[in-house]
């Protein structure tokens, strides 16, 4: 087996710092770098989903420098070291594309690419919608584009008529995991639930059509995909505030509709976007994502045979993906945006 690449060392790499910005007073914390030339192509900020964090991008972040590319990889709002509000309305996608408005216009820049894994890929969408002149380009991973909508639909419909694999985010939502997700004990058997940790008898702990299996939670033994020191990580980082900031954003639905309405008559997405599907992806399988081309003229698909993962089962295949598309895209463009 072809050993992984390169990553950053997430207790401290010479590659990337902790930043901080207060963004329209909610404060943010976001891994930092640049090339070692000191010189950029352009900024892409990446974009986590749930339960990762800003290190969710370890094996991606020194390529993209070696590309030469200034990256900036925020902890969402609510997750490890950026501030996790009480008020659900605060996790707004609205509210975060203003946020994220507000830091490119601290750093310098005109036009960033965005890319997004899981509810990140969510909120890139989200953000190129309310922010359109930011965006340069887009990359998401595994979470497939749904353009805005005119007519409301709630979760419950979306579940009980077009999604069950949607069902997970019904128990996300409940506010029962939470209720039994409260020490790092617990925080840690969680992540395993979610990133492949099995039962001695090899059940799984978690399924797209139920949630948490809750009575095998404490009996699953070590992920392939998130364990050692970065699993002690992440229980260390997710310990700071809890579980339910994440969660809030599955809470979102009829807030994120609401916002998104006035786009329903222009959903098309108009910049270059590159979309890295995971074939074996039980929450988002492929099938959700046949009709993207309808609505973004300019996509590129990428195929991976991974499971929702993508970023750490397969980090040579999201690189080589992100990494050949955008020397295409920036060559066309010539060195700068």
């Amino acid at each position: 087996m072809a050993s992984k690449p390169d990553k950053i060392n997430i207790h401290g790499d010479e590659r990337v710092e902790w930043h901080s910005a207060s963004l329209n007073g909610r404060r943010y914390a976001y891994l930092y770098g640049e090339p070692s030339s000191g010189k950029w192509k352009a900024t892409v900020f990446l974009i986590h989903g749930f339960p990762d964090l800003a290190v969710g991008w370890r094996y991606q972040i020194p390529v993209l420098l070696e590309l030469g590319f200034r990256i900036v990889a925020p902890d969402q709002l609510g997750y490890g070291r950026t501030e996790a509000p009480n008020d659900l309305e605060d996790y707004a996608f609205k509210k975060m594309a203003s946020d994220f408005a507000q830091l490119v216009r601290k750093l310098g820049e005109s036009q960033i690419v965005l890319c997004g894994h899981d509810w990140g890929a969510g909120l890139c969408y989200a953000i190129y919608h309310h922010q359109r002149a930011l965006i340069s380009h887009i990359i998401t991973a595994c979470a497939p584009y749904s353009p805005p909508r005119a007519t409301y639909l709630s979760l419950d419909d979306i579940v009980a008529n077009y999604l069950p694999n949607f069902a997970y985010q019904l128990q996300f939502r409940s506010g029962e995991i939470e209720k039994i997700v409260r020490t790092s004990g617990d925080i840690r058997q969680f992540l395993l639930s979610l990133y492949g940790g099995r039962t001695p008898k090899g059940e799984d702990g978690w399924e797209a059509t139920k949630g948490v299996i809750l009575d095998r939670l404490h009996s699953l033994g070590q992920s392939p995909l998130l364990n050692g020191e970065d699993l002690e990580f992440y229980v260390k980082e997710y310990s700071r505030n809890g579980i339910h900031s994440p969660l809030n954003w599955y809470r979102l639905t009829e807030i994120n509709f609401n916002d998104a309405k006035p786009y329903a008559s222009t959903p098309t997405i108009d910049v270059p976007m590159l979309f890295i599907q995971a074939l074996k992806d039980s929450a988002l399988p492929p099938s959700m994502s046949k009709s993207m081309g309808q609505w973004i003229p300019d996509l590129t698909i990428k195929q991976l045979n991974t499971s929702h993962w993508a970023l750490t089962e397969d980090p040579r295949g999201v690189n080589e993906s992100i990494g050949s598309w955008l020397e295409g895209q920036f060559a066309k463009k010539g060195s700068s945006l």
